[in-house]
């Protein structure tokens, strides 16, 4: 979806048996073959969150950027398809991903532009802005467009029953690189704003008020065009064209 801060543009099914059985056998392969096979089984939740870590792990990859936007397609939320076909568009227009996707855009159709005004509290040199995740009011998230995943705390991970299940991402904290869970949110919002199946980790920040339970990063960022106004205290955002 379109770009923020000058940055370019970021079911469940089956039976027991086959919950214990899919995972078992393709514990040996890496993210990107599991998701292949998650998709190609019609396990749409299970490839996206796979694909999430795929691109993470290789984010320049036509590939992978083409299966994690067909798996949101799949799943309903032609927002983030959108948004991840942009990318390839950026990245390859000249490429038969590029192609392809500019065709599945097109298919879209192209939402109307919604925009959405957010106050924000500053505290010190944070920007912190309330937010509700799965439906639910968590806290306050800070302001982050250097974070490339929003994240939040192990609480309210806990709290609201999101296990990892994605695989984990490598971090640098003032501790030093640490390896966190990835997991999957369905739904966060900010003032409005919504994003679906929104890729996260699960850390906790150190030396935070205990209303502060993450950072609100470029997963849900991206999805899209964000201004701040330090002056009048007002986030926007804008989703469409």
């Amino acid at each position: 979806m379109p770009k923020g801060f000058g940055l370019q543009n970021l079911i469940l099914i089956g039976t027991a048996s086959l919950v214990l059985a899919q995972p078992a056998t393709l514990v040996h392969a890496g993210a990107f073959e599991d998701g292949k096979e998650f998709f190609q089984g019609g396990h749409y939740r299970w490839a996206l969150e796979k694909f999430v870590e795929a691109v993470d792990q290789a984010p320049r990859d036509l590939e992978r950027q083409w299966y994690l936007a067909e798996s949101y397609r799949m799943l309903g939320d032609s927002a983030a398809a959108a948004q991840t076909y942009r990318r390839i568009l950026q990245l390859a227009p000249q490429s038969p991903q590029g192609m392809t996707a500019r065709h599945a855009l097109d298919a879209l159709g192209e939402p109307s532009l919604t925009t959405f005004q957010i106050p924000f509290e500053r505290r010190g040199n944070a920007v912190l802005i309330p937010g509700r995740v799965n439906g639910q009011l968590v806290g306050h998230f800070i302001l982050d467009t250097g974070a490339t995943f929003i994240t939040v705390s192990r609480p309210v991970a806990d709290r609201l029953g999101v296990s990892g299940g994605a695989g984990s991402v490598r971090l640098a904290t003032a501790n030093g690189a640490i390896q966190a869970p990835l997991v999957l949110l369905d739904e966060v919002e900010v003032g409005g704003a919504i994003a679906r199946h929104v890729a996260a980790v699960v850390h906790d920040l150190p030396s935070v008020p205990a209303d502060v339970i993450g950072l609100l990063g470029l997963s849900f960022l991206e999805r899209f065009r964000v201004s701040l106004n330090l002056s009048s205290g007002v986030l926007t955002l804008e989703a469409g064209e």
